[in-house]
């Protein structure tokens, strides 16, 4: 029995698929296939029905594959306690980010990371809240970038920063555009993003009422574009302000409504070096007046 078995075992487990899980392992199906042969015939007893499509892990191969994972993981440590030892950051990272957080930040955080430590590998994955969670709880992934609080018991966050809500108007708004109230808007049309977005919920908790749509987006870049041609207004995240976008914006009244932006991760993640490399630089990225909430209005994210 081999750690190679073993981790061909759980993609097989994951994917229930021998081209996907493969395909993930980086090896020829042909190749994977022979191991889990191998690994079933070590053990005496058949880990998956084959005659099923898609592959169904058996009753006893679920059992195998949770201690496999086990295994997994305390061998992953063994390679993180060489690595800690390094002066640099060194490893491999997955991190998962929603996307009304990856499209602004990944921009500024890529190169910082790049330039902080050249030889982390990071694999960069953009996902909604309900995946992202999923998968750090299956630990599929390391780290994961949020709106919070989530409330997971099982999960930790580690705040980053802040980043107000602002209205964003068409060219033709003649209104208000400073110290608004919601109610300065009701007459205007609200441009939302789809419902599996979390930055939908809280635009919703900031308006404090109902709101009709006559658009719902799968992204913030098509939601603007949508404003730009007179459709309505709509919220954005701070980071998402552009220098052309300045005289389109308008900010609310104190205590201004804010998002919570945060690193999360399992309880037990082993990486802690990894995570400290991440989190220094998402800071080292953020403007330093976003790092504080100070005094203002923290809209949930569930």
């Amino acid at each position: 029995m081999t750690i190679t078995q073993l981790r061909y075992l759980v993609a097989l487990d994951k994917h229930k698929s021998f081209a996907k899980a493969a395909n993930e392992c980086f090896v020829a199906q042909p190749t994977l296939s022979l191991q889990i042969q191998k690994l079933e015939q070590e053990i005496g007893i058949e880990l998956f029905d084959r005659k099923k499509n898609p592959v169904v892990t058996t009753t006893y191969g679920k059992e195998v594959v949770e201690q496999a994972k086990a295994v997994l993981r305390e061998a992953s440590k063994i390679e993180t306690l060489a690595q800690k030892k390094s002066s640099e950051p060194l490893g491999t990272m997955s991190v998962g980010i929603i996307p009304t957080v990856a499209s602004y930040l990944l921009p500024l955080l890529f190169p910082a990371l790049k330039k902080a430590a050249p030889r982390l590998q990071v694999h960069y994955s953009e996902l909604p809240t309900s995946e992202i969670i999923k998968k750090l709880g299956e630990e599929s992934l390391d780290l994961g970038v949020l709106a919070t609080p989530l409330h997971q018991k099982n999960l930790i966050e580690l705040p980053l920063y802040y980043e107000e809500f602002l209205v964003y108007f068409p060219r033709t708004y003649k209104g208000k555009t400073k110290d608004l109230d919601w109610s300065d808007l009701n007459d205007e049309d609200m441009i939302l993003l789809s419902e599996d977005h979390c930055f939908r919920t809280q635009t919703l908790r900031v308006c404090g009422k109902a709101v009709t749509s006559h658009f719902e987006c799968a992204s913030l870049d098509t939601v603007k574009k949508i404003v730009d041609s007179n459709g309505g207004v709509t919220l954005l995240p701070e980071l998402a302000l552009e220098k052309e976008m300045i005289g389109k914006v308008g900010r609310f009244q104190a205590p201004e409504p804010v998002r919570e932006v945060s690193l999360v991760y399992k309880t037990g993640f082993f990486k802690q070096h990894l995570l400290k490399a991440m989190q220094t630089a998402i800071l080292g990225s953020i403007p330093e007046d976003f790092q504080s909430k100070k005094g203002r209005k923290l809209i949930g994210a569930v």
